[in-house]
């Protein structure tokens, strides 16, 4: 069972803040390839985030797969998930704040996936689609 990189939330935050947005980007192509390790296939493609720096409203789409993704992998570890894609969109429209509670809610869930995980034994699955 795969277990990801834990990290405080805080930290993830104040570094994208810091960073105008860059720790930000490294961050979900990050989390994307942990999430994808841990379904042992692609189910959220890491690259859609360098795409829409060119193209913003592909982010959204990232966003939905990340969400679908976050639904099986709590499914799979025994942890429920709720939907908050639309959320996430609500807030980037109407405040523009919807990628910051969409890092907030991802990591901590996240951590607690992966606090789950700690008394397994873990290792890189093989890649997906192998």
């Amino acid at each position: 069972m795969f277990i990801g990189t834990k990290q405080d939330v805080g930290k993830v935050l104040l570094l994208t803040v810091v960073t105008c947005g860059i720790y930000g980007l490294y961050w979900m192509y990050r989390t994307a390839q942990d999430v994808n390790l841990a379904l042992n296939r692609e189910a959220v493609n890491p690259n859609l985030v360098w795409i829409s720096i060119l193209c913003f409203p592909v982010i959204f789409y990232y966003w939905y797969s990340l969400d679908q993704a976050l639904v099986e992998l709590g499914g799979q570890r025994g942890l429920p998930y709720s939907s908050n894609f639309i959320l996430w969109i609500v807030l980037t429209v109407l405040a523009g704040v919807g990628t910051f509670v969409a890092e907030v809610q991802v990591q901590s869930y996240l951590n607690q996936i992966w606090d789950r995980g700690d008394n397994v034994q873990s290792g890189y699955p093989p890649p997906y689609g192998q």
